[in-house]
């Protein structure tokens, strides 16, 4: 009875947290009171389409003076959006991520680091087109829905119903049509101008400028250019220095796909594994012979160290018992075992977005052009990636005390340097 009653608890838990992070997931607490940090987190009802940015959209005005949005849109990009990650994460700063669908499915271990983190993610159409420039509304109906579906698949979980225009530019019938879909679209009141050749600094007294005029807004760069994930930073610590405050948005409801373009795009995904079923590359393929790369050391490196070792606990367990000693057979009717713990819920992130894009996009190419990264900055809350085996680990952790992994702000610093250099 208590081995049935103990099981049936963990179904009941685990069919919770299953629902729980379906709907958001949720960023480990910064714990750092030095950072610029979140103000304050608002929710959004999208029912009917609401729009933000007053730019395009001359209603909804929910910030408070010296209050200011951060969005990012075209991405993920390689290296470009995981150093804003990292400029982010060590400010303790929320933003809302605009995906393009060719891009999430190019890079789906980018903005799955992107939702982990706690951001909000929204979708920015499916290949960057301008719906106004479309001959048909079907192709744009293409477009918005197909990116929807495949940056959710890239996710792997449900996403924000946010939309931001390609161009910034909506018509009339794709306005209805979200409205009808319960999705909120974004403009932008301060826009970076980061797309234009300027440099980082540049990009940042173009944001402050305008809101010394403006006094607060929606701010709108691209996660793509290695200038912005440069400026990001910097521009941070001027928000903080400026006594501006981050809000971060999020969705009162989770946003929906359409099984016709579920399907379509699913051949674009490439047989993309679902969250939790994720295998590393060094899990597939591993170096036994010649020069093992420093990529596949680092990741052995943090299986072994953060691996559970049940196969070392039994072996002291087994050495501290007298050698013989049988273990009797439970009596009759004796419960033999039932679950300890219950599996933590998978962390996750409850989204929002902005709106407005209209910077040149390098779009991988998910049949077959740039692969997907197989590295990234972040670690998940096991210490190594989802779904990894700890097969050859627990053994080698009992003899020999693994090294330290290195801290997540150490490897995004180190990062950071090769990249772009002190």
């Amino acid at each position: 009875m208590r081995a049935h009653t103990a099981a049936l608890a963990v179904a009941v838990m685990a069919a919770f947290y299953s629902s729980a992070t379906a709907i958001a997931q949720t960023a480990p607490p910064c714990t750092n009171p030095n950072t610029l940090g979140v103000s304050r987190t608002v929710q959004i009802d999208t029912t009917g389409g609401p729009g933000f940015g007053f730019e395009h959209y001359k209603a909804n005005d929910f910030l408070q003076p010296k209050e200011v949005v951060l969005t990012f849109d075209d991405g993920p990009q390689k290296y470009s959006t995981e150093s804003v990650l990292a400029a982010l994460a060590e400010q303790c700063v929320k933003a809302t991520f605009f995906s393009i669908g060719k891009m999430a499915l190019g890079y789906p271990e980018i903005i799955r680091e992107v939702a982990r983190a706690g951001h909000t993610v929204g979708t920015h159409t499916w290949s960057h087109k301008a719906i106004a420039k479309l001959k048909t509304f079907d192709e744009g109906k293409d477009e918005i829905e197909r990116g929807i579906s495949a940056v959710h698949r890239a996710v792997g979980e449900p996403i924000a119903p946010f939309f931001r225009y390609p161009t910034l530019i909506d018509t009339k019938e794709s306005l209805e049509y979200l409205g009808k879909r319960n999705i909120a679209m974004f403009s932008t009141d301060i826009d970076s101008l980061d797309y234009k050749i300027q440099a980082p600094e540049g990009i940042v007294k173009t944001v402050m400028t305008k809101l010394a005029k403006n006094g607060k807004g929606i701010i709108l760069m691209h996660d793509i250019h290695k200038k912005t994930a440069k400026a990001v930073p910097i521009l941070l610590a001027a928000l903080k220095q400026g006594g501006y405050k981050v809000v971060h948005l999020t969705p009162k409801a989770v946003g929906t796909t359409v099984a016709e373009y579920d399907a379509a795009i699913e051949k674009d995904a490439k047989g993309l594994p679902q969250v939790g079923q994720e295998r590393p590359v060094s899990a597939i393929v591993k170096t036994v012979d010649g020069d093992v790369p420093e990529a596949e050391k680092a990741a052995r490196d943090a299986v072994e160290a953060k691996a559970p070792s049940a196969e070392a606990a039994d072996r002291e367990q087994h050495a501290a018992a007298p050698e013989h000693q049988d273990t009797p057979p439970p009596a009759q009717g004796e419960a033999t075992s039932e679950p300890e713990g219950i599996p933590p819920p998978a962390e996750g992130g409850e989204a929002e977005t902005g709106a407005g894009t209209h910077g040149q996009t390098d779009t991988p190419h998910a049949n077959g052009g740039t692969s997907a990264a197989t590295g990234s900055l972040s670690e998940t809350s096991a210490g190594a990636p989802a779904g990894e085996p700890p097969a050859e680990t627990a053994g080698k952790a009992a003899t020999a005390p693994a090294t330290a992994p290195k801290t997540w702000s150490a490897r995004a610093a180190e990062l950071w340097e090769s990249w772009f250099g002190k």
